[in-house]
C-alpha cells in the first residue's frame, strides 16, 4: 500500500500539471471552494473563491504578463503551509524571466485549500509563519 503524499509533494504536483496543461489541471487539485489571493501588492488585489473564479483568475494572470511557464525553484513545507518559489517566464524555452513569485499554498487533506501570492520572499515567509 503506498503512503499518501505530503503536502509539499502534493503541491508540486498540482504545479507540474499547471505547466503541462495550464490552469484548469491545477484547479484539479483543488478543494471546490479554494481561495487564491493576489499579491498584496497589487493596487486593485482580490481573493478568488472557487474552480471557475480561479481557472478565470489564472488564465487572466497568463493573457496579460504573457507567461506561460513557471520555473519551479523551491517547494518547501513552513509552519503548517507550503511555500512554493516560481520565476514566471514566457515560455519554457525562454530565458526571460518576467517576475520572481511566491506562493504560501495551504492543504487540506489531500487538495488545495488556499494559495496566497506574494512577490517579496520575506513577505511569503512572514504570512505563513504568521497563520
Amino acid at each position: 500500500m503506498a503512503a499518501e503524499p505530503t503536502a509539499s509533494q502534493l503541491v508540486e504536483e498540482a504545479y507540474r500539471a499547471w505547466n503541462a496543461s495550464g490552469p484548469r489541471a491545477f484547479v484539479a487539485f483543488t478543494t471546490e471552494q479554494v481561495e487564491l489571493h493576489d499579491a498584496p501588492e497589487l493596487p486593485d488585489a482580490q481573493t478568488w473563491v472557487g474552480h471557475d473564479a480561479a481557472v478565470a483568475r489564472l488564465d487572466d494572470v497568463v493573457a496579460s504578463t504573457g507567461g506561460g511557464w513557471a520555473d519551479i525553484v523551491d517547494i518547501r513545507p513552513v509552519a503548517d503551509e507550503v511555500l512554493v518559489s516560481l520565476r514566471w517566464r514566457l515560455n519554457r524555452d525562454s530565458s526571460v524571466v518576467l517576475a520572481c513569485v511566491y506562493h504560501v499554498v495551504r492543504v487540506e487533506g489531500d487538495r488545495i485549500a488556499c494559495v496566497r501570492v506574494f512577490l517579496d520572499e520575506d513577505a511569503a515567509l512572514r504570512a505563513a509563519l504568521a497563520r
